[in-house]
């Protein structure tokens, strides 16, 4: 359950990512629509509500919301890494 909250945090911080133009233009090589934006933005805290309560049931209610944060940290720092180190962005690829 504990890899199950990792993975939805770190996917909320992959589609906040992909919800800026700098970041979705790197990687998928055009525009952001305002739309699609939006959808991602919405999906990104969508996974954060769920990541709460996927927290919650792995923890329970005293040490659920600090698990919680502990993985949104993690699921940060892994998708800044990602995004700025693993993954080469679509101006740097030859």
């Amino acid at each position: 359950m504990i890899a199950v909250t990792f993975a939805v945090a770190l996917a909320a911080f992959l589609l906040f990512a992909f919800a800026t133009d700098r970041q979705h233009r790197a990687r998928f090589g055009e525009a952001l629509p305002a739309r699609r934006q939006s959808v991602l933005r919405g999906g990104a805290w969508a996974c954060v509500a769920i990541d709460f309560m996927l927290a919650v049931l792995a923890w329970g209610g005293v040490f659920g919301p600090v698990g919680w944060i502990a993985m949104l940290m993690a699921g940060a720092a892994v998708s800044f890494i990602l995004l700025n180190f693993l993954l080469p962005d679509r101006a740097n690829r030859r």
